[in-house]
């Protein structure tokens, strides 16, 4: 049986990036060739989103004289260049950023390949009721449940619902009025799902091209 923590091989010829199993305290780890490189290695391996903050308190806690001046701007203009080098590269990942948190992620066109090697099921589609009950949302919260059926002039129950069920939709607070319904905002999925950086991506909820910009159907 292989020891714990080593990577068994079939093949004779091991890659030389073969993972071992933990190294000894008299061990000397290799110096990193440059700080993108381990803002790179962090983003790729963390499994979820990090803000600038977090990568800067990260990289202060090992000590190392070529790092010592690094400021949270220079982290952001370091995730600058990443993004391009990827976005330049056919590797099939780019550096998504949401609500100020980056991460890596594989592209969209890659997905049907991703589904059936990670056997993951089809993804839900969101129906006409729920895109138009989120742009809604989206553009006018925090907002009740009675509000966004003032507008769309039916039932939002369901419909409400199931956005939660997607994790697209949540509530953020209640109401002041009578009762102190829900309100209802959107998530950092929802963020995600349709490749926004923050809310201000959204721009003019009614404005000339407000149904054709590739984000959201805004039939209400």
């Amino acid at each position: 049986m292989p020891s714990p923590g080593r990577v068994r091989y079939h093949s004779r010829t091991r890659p030389r990036c073969a993972i071992i199993g933990p190294m000894s305290e008299s061990s000397t780890l290799p110096q990193p060739k440059s700080l993108q490189s381990v803002i790179g290695a962090m983003l790729f391996g963390t499994d979820r989103p990090l803000s600038v903050k977090e990568l800067y308190k990260a990289l202060q806690q090992i000590p190392n004289p070529d790092f010592a001046t690094i400021s949270e701007h220079d982290i952001r203009n370091y995730l600058t260049d990443i993004a391009s080098m990827l976005a330049h590269s056919d590797l099939g990942i780019r550096l998504c950023e949401e609500d100020g948190h980056f991460s890596m992620r594989s592209v969209p066109e890659a997905a049907p390949w991703l589904r059936v090697l990670l056997k993951a099921d089809t993804p839900q589609r969101i129906s006409q009721a729920g895109l138009e009950t989120l742009a809604i949302i989206a553009y006018r919260q925090p907002i009740s449940r009675a509000e966004i059926e003032s507008v769309r002039g039916v039932s939002a129950d369901h419909t409400l619902h199931a956005l939660q069920e997607l994790s697209l939709v949540r509530a953020v607070g209640r109401s002041d009025l009578p009762g102190r319904p829900f309100l209802y905002g959107t998530t950092s999925t929802f963020l995600e799902h349709f490749g926004l950086r923050d809310l201000k991506d959204l721009g003019e909820p009614f404005g000339p091209n407000n149904t054709d910009n590739g984000r959201l159907p805004l039939n209400v």
